[in-house]
């Protein structure tokens, strides 16, 4: 049975908020959904959404007969609540979450003794869609790579490079994390002498690639070859976005035109939901059936802005454009 994205979302808001794996119903058991037993719609609902679920689970009344519960114990708990969240996200079209699998690979980049592997891991997994720009957001873990960078290893440098050749350091972080002595060791690299050593070699090129992408999203001002202290969003400026308080300055085939944050990150989730389900971007415009006079201007700004931006895939630039108008 199929059920519109409003019903489901209508169900899941208060199971999320209410359960979701946080509520212990027996000793190692956790309440996933817990439907009133003469609820005949809700618990279609539950059982259609866990037909296709990886992780085990089971179904089973409560001690008074009132109340259905859906449960799964404390092994898969983890898998539940993430699925839980993903399918959330699917279906507001905010940013997909990061799997516990995932989340380790994350963590282990940084002491790892093969970084690039994992680097290049982590960036096969954006090339599927698996997960999505900016996922390196934590001070402490974006603080800790620019530190191993200090260690001048070859490999991490390389590992460095591709983390940000695909977008996955966030980079309001990084400029927030950036010092000094972290430009300063970029520019001694790249001004050193070549060398007969491949490996050495190795590290100034990807030095020089790291300080290339830091001078173009102005992250290192191309001035005076510092970090750049008058900006604070370099997706702001990198994707030329105004955002002043609740209004964004939109400027649309030549007229700029005022348009509200909230619409505007509306205009975003609307588009990343029709990304969810399969459609290409280049199909959706002002005539699709989900389209409101409220996010029209929006929208229209982020196509053109999209288009502008063809070097991005079109998910991580709403993800720039999203973490661009961030309050």
């Amino acid at each position: 049975m199929e059920f519109e994205d409003q019903v489901l979302q209508d169900f899941l808001e208060p199971q999320k908020r209410d359960f979701g794996g946080k509520v212990e119903i027996d000793d190692g058991l956790w309440a996933l959904f817990t439907v009133p037993a003469p609820d005949a719609l809700a618990n279609a609902i539950a059982r259609s959404l866990l037909r296709e679920v990886t992780f085990a689970h089971d179904t089973g009344p409560s001690a008074d007969d009132q109340w259905t519960l859906y449960y799964v114990d404390t092994t898969n708990r983890p898998a539940a609540q993430h699925w839980l969240d993903d399918l959330t996200a699917i279906l507001s079209g905010t940013i997909r979450p990061i799997s516990p699998a995932h989340r380790a690979l994350i963590n282990e980049i940084v002491s790892s003794d093969k970084p690039h592997r994992v680097a290049q891991q982590i960036s096969e997994l954006h090339a599927r869609g698996e997960i999505s720009a900016a996922i390196f957001r934590d001070p402490t873990t974006v603080r800790s790579l620019l530190d191993r960078l200090h260690q001048r290893e070859p490999l991490f440098f390389s590992a460095f490079l591709t983390l940000l050749t695909h977008h996955l350091i966030d980079l309001v972080v990084l400029l927030q994390q950036l010092i000094t002595e972290d430009v300063a060791l970029a520019s001694e690299i790249v001004k050193s002498g070549l060398s007969r050593d491949p490996f050495l070699q190795s590290r100034q090129d990807a030095a020089a690639e790291i300080r290339n992408a830091l001078l173009r999203f102005q992250i290192i001002n191309p001035i005076d070859q510092q970090k750049n202290t008058a900006i604070s969003n370099p997706y702001a400026v990198y994707l030329d976005v105004v955002c002043l308080g609740e209004k964004i300055s939109a400027p649309i085939d030549g007229t700029v035109v005022t348009v509200p944050r909230q619409n505007f990150i509306d205009a975003i989730h609307s588009i990343r939901r029709a990304l969810y389900a399969g459609e290409p971007f280049g199909n959706l415009d002002t005539q699709v059936p989900w389209m409101t006079n409220d996010i029209a201007y929006a929208f229209r700004f982020i196509k053109q802005c999209v288009e502008t931006h063809s070097e991005l895939k079109p998910i991580d630039t709403l993800a720039m454009l999203e973490r661009a108008v961030e309050a």
